[in-house]
């Protein structure tokens, strides 16, 4: 039994010399350099710029008194294409002096009626519901409005986007001086 298993281990151990002696492999190495590699660009500019403020401004408006249409103009300054642009809106307080009766922004906006909100030639406000139910579309009903997934912008694409707003007749004296200070968040995506 001894010399079985003598025998084994031996014949184990030339078979493992010789297939690793006669293991063997060829190889090339080449090497390729410059090789430059970049991803595109997706850059939305308003009004050529990175940013606009004060596109609509109005600072004494009165009851029955308009705004607008203010256009902002919408491009692509990047290389590639942007297939969707979501639009929100936002707004702070911003009171001018003197203030008598101090009405919240979200009152103020109630009182903007907006009359003109279009984007690309199409009719924006058709998309967004009287959430506040006062029979009429305003600024607080743009900050609830989902405006996402609009037609985008191809690279060197220009757009318009516009809107104009009216500070309702029935607007009160409690709201003078009141104000508030909208943002619009324009947000191109691929």
């Amino acid at each position: 039994m001894k010399l079985i298993i003598g025998l084994t281990i031996s014949f184990i151990l030339v078979v493992s010399t010789v297939g690793i002696s006669t293991f063997a492999y060829f190889s090339d190495t080449e090497t390729s350099a410059n090789n430059q590699l970049t991803s595109g660009t997706l850059d939305l500019k308003t009004n050529d710029a990175d940013g606009v403020s004060q596109t609509l401004y109005a600072t004494t408006m009165q009851p029955g008194g308009s705004v607008g249409p203010s256009t902002i103009q919408l491009k692509n300054s990047g290389t590639v294409n942007g297939a969707t642009l979501d639009i929100a809106f936002s707004y702070i307080e911003s009171d001018g002096s003197p203030n008598s009766v101090n009405k919240s922004a979200d009152q103020t906006a109630y009182m903007m009626e907006v009359t003109t909100l279009n984007y690309g030639g199409s009719n924006l406000l058709s998309s967004v519901s009287d959430s506040n139910s006062n029979g009429y579309k305003d600024i607080q009903d743009l900050k609830n409005a989902n405006l996402t997934g609009q037609a985008g912008l191809n690279a060197g694409t220009i757009k318009d986007f516009q809107i104009a707003v009216q500070l309702r007749s029935d607007t009160g004296s409690d709201f003078q001086a009141d104000g508030i200070n909208m943002i619009i968040t324009f947000i191109l995506g691929q």
